[in-house]
């Protein structure tokens, strides 16, 4: 990380703590202290981490302890405000490095996910309407430019190899994909009662266990999206990490028992699960470099994608029919 040109010591001076030690994390630093392992982080954006205190106080208020929270200072802040950044105290846990949630614990992730949801729009501290035309313009310019990556590889077609035209085949099938999402994220209204801001990205880094329970941690450097974007990726990560469907199931069980989904909620799920984006990286890498890079590089990174894409789609299958017997349910 970045070393910030600041006397840190007028930061932790301010908490009651003793720092024995500070080692700088790539992300944090790390502070020895007389009340144990401490991680101090600073934070660009003042406003993201004020919104970021206010929906972690509002799952407090709501019983929801499974979070990570911020230490008070001396004078009971929950943070540091200095030369226009952001500074905050949490307990260090040296466990919760990466961790995807097993069977057992799959319907409380969701269930805690769907907390933090609803403490989210109990605070409208950004515009939803805003964020939403921004994913919207990032996915259609990424069409644009998989449309103009292919046209352009199609321009030496007369000098390929056969290894170039199977990525090249692979290109009509995986537009058509990125068109849809874009078509479905397209689709929804900035007007939706439900529409609200939440973080991009939610990995299997943001859950840990700390004293024997999982809790959903992280989020420092958020870069903001609209809700579901969030819960997209990390439904992605877990069926290409195990391709347990059962999984995701259990996750939205959890989930819609805390926060039922809504039909126009499910299809943003869809169209932000359908987007292949890991399809596009490795074709993109492989069509834009010279032939004997391509042919020394192989396409064993481009079949890996293609193949854990099939295992999303065989999960967007049992989703959209989910969202299918919700609106059913809900018009009988």
């Amino acid at each position: 990380m970045a070393r910030e040109k600041l006397d840190l010591k007028q930061v932790y001076q301010r908490y009651k703590v003793r720092v024995i030690h500070m080692t700088p994390k790539k992300d944090y630093y790390l502070l020895e202290t007389n009340r144990g392992p401490k991680e101090l982080r600073v934070w660009p954006r003042v406003d993201v981490m004020r919104w970021s205190f206010a929906w972690r106080e509002q799952l407090a208020r709501h019983g929801v302890r499974d979070v990570e929270r911020f230490i008070r200072t001396r004078d009971a802040k929950p943070y540091v405000v200095l030369a226009k950044k952001g500074f905050t105290l949490t307990d260090h846990v040296p466990q919760a490095e990466t961790l995807l949630p097993d069977s057992s614990q799959s319907a409380h992730c969701g269930s805690v996910v769907a907390a933090m949801h609803k403490a989210q729009q109990a605070d409208s501290f950004f515009t939803s309407e805003e964020v939403l035309k921004k994913e919207q313009l990032l996915i259609a310019e990424e069409v644009k430019r998989a449309r103009e990556t292919f046209a352009q590889f199609e321009e030496g077609k007369d000098d390929w190899s056969e290894a170039d035209a199977w990525v090249a085949s692979q290109f009509p099938p995986l537009l058509e994909r990125m068109e849809r999402s874009a078509e479905l994220l397209q689709a929804v209204s900035a007007d939706e009662d439900w529409l609200s801001v939440s973080h991009r990205e939610l990995t299997s880094h943001n859950w840990g266990m700390q004293d024997g329970r999982l809790i959903l941690r992280g989020f420092y450097r958020p870069v903001l999206s609209v809700q579901h974007r969030d819960t997209a990726g990390f439904l992605r990560e877990v069926i290409m990490q195990d391709a347990e469907s059962a999984k995701v199931q259990s996750f939205l069980d959890g989930y819609e028992e805390t926060k039922p989904l809504t039909y126009g909620e499910y299809q943003m799920l869809l169209a932000f699960m359908a987007f292949p984006e890991e399809t596009w990286k490795s074709m993109e890498s492989y069509v834009t470099q010279v032939p004997s890079e391509r042919e020394k590089a192989g396409t064993s990174e481009v079949e890996a994608a293609i193949r854990r894409q099939e295992q999303v789609d065989a999960l967007l299958l049992e989703v959209a029919e989910r969202a299918e017997r919700t609106r059913s349910e809900r018009l009988s």
